[in-house]
């Protein structure tokens, strides 16, 4: 068995627990996923089973879209409800400000990645600093939010208490991005729920509940994709019959063995290679030069 199959995650087991629960039904322990999901969110987890583990790199940076549950004038040391309060405020932003706000945290921002997170410094996991009573200095990285919008907003509790849906590149943490909208706004801001709606084309739509994994036992092969079907957002490149054994050998693929490929992609970007028949050989570099050529880099021919 293998292929990308998609977990609509609960609140409360990790992202790893959902990952021992697919390797005890499916007997393969060669899996892994696009993007850790905080015990505390719920939604989309693409999960990658055998080879595709290979090509995780090619979905983890895919646009995901997340509901996000904000409280607002609270402060904590994970940036969300689940830590330790830091600070409280009685000043509380109302929801026209906190709308005003949204442009400047839209398209490409810096975040500093909590200390609470799988980012690793110096070969060690933040997360695992964190519990050691340790803080170091992260540098900032570059995200992109393609979308953040308030949807709703309400006072609860002297508190105001909004919820957004955002859409941003792989790698943001939607915690660091409420927490510096609190900060801007003033007296600062906790997530308190979140759920991925959408990773890349992959939505809840698609998703596969953890009730279905154990109440089914064909659930994962049922709902189980092919490696192509997952990549499809990438162009193909198609060859000779002839040529199979140039990809089996990472050879270059130039003009004379190429039937078919997007004349107008971009050098260094990836397309699927594929056979005649249709069959997946795996994945190459584009490659412009002389001519245009393919260089195989991930190969799944058998």
């Amino acid at each position: 068995m293998e292929g990308v199959v998609v977990i609509d995650k609960p609140s409360g087991p990790t992202s790893h627990d959902i990952i021992d629960i697919l390797r005890r039904k499916s007997g393969i322990k060669r899996i892994g996923h696009t993007g850790t999901l905080d015990p505390m969110a719920t939604g989309v987890m693409v999960v990658l089973i055998g080879r595709a583990t290979r090509v995780s790199r090619f979905l983890e940076l895919e646009p995901k879209t997340y509901i996000a549950e904000a409280a607002f004038g609270i402060t904590t040391d994970t940036q969300d409800i689940t830590g330790e309060t830091l600070s409280e405020s009685a000043g509380m932003p109302d929801g026209a400000t906190i709308k005003r706000l949204l442009p400047e945290f839209t398209g490409d921002i810096l975040q500093v990645p909590p200390m609470v997170s799988a980012v690793k410094i110096g070969g060690k996991k933040l997360y695992k600093l964190a519990r050691a009573g340790r803080e170091v200095e992260r540098p900032a990285r570059n995200v992109h939010i393609f979308r953040f919008e308030l949807l709703e907003s309400l006072e609860a509790e002297g508190r105001l208490k909004a919820v957004f849906e955002v859409e941003c590149s792989g790698g943001t943490y939607v915690r660091t991005l409420i927490h510096d909208l609190g900060e801007r706004a003033g007296g600062g801001a906790a997530l308190s729920a979140l759920r991925r709606t959408r990773v890349g084309r992959f939505g809840l739509e698609h998703a596969l509940t953890v009730d279905a994994l154990h109440d089914d036992s064909n659930a994962i092969s049922e709902h189980l994709l092919s490696i192509d079907d997952a990549l499809n957002h990438l162009a193909e490149a198609t060859i000779k019959a002839d040529a199979v054994s140039f990809v089996k050998n990472g050879r270059l693929l130039d003009k004379d063995v190429l039937i078919a490929y997007p004349e107008d992609a971009a050098p260094q970007s990836y397309l699927r290679i594929k056979t005649t028949d249709g069959e997946f050989l795996g994945l190459g570099r584009v490659r412009v030069g002389e001519g245009f050529s393919v260089a195989p880099e991930v190969v799944l021919a058998q």
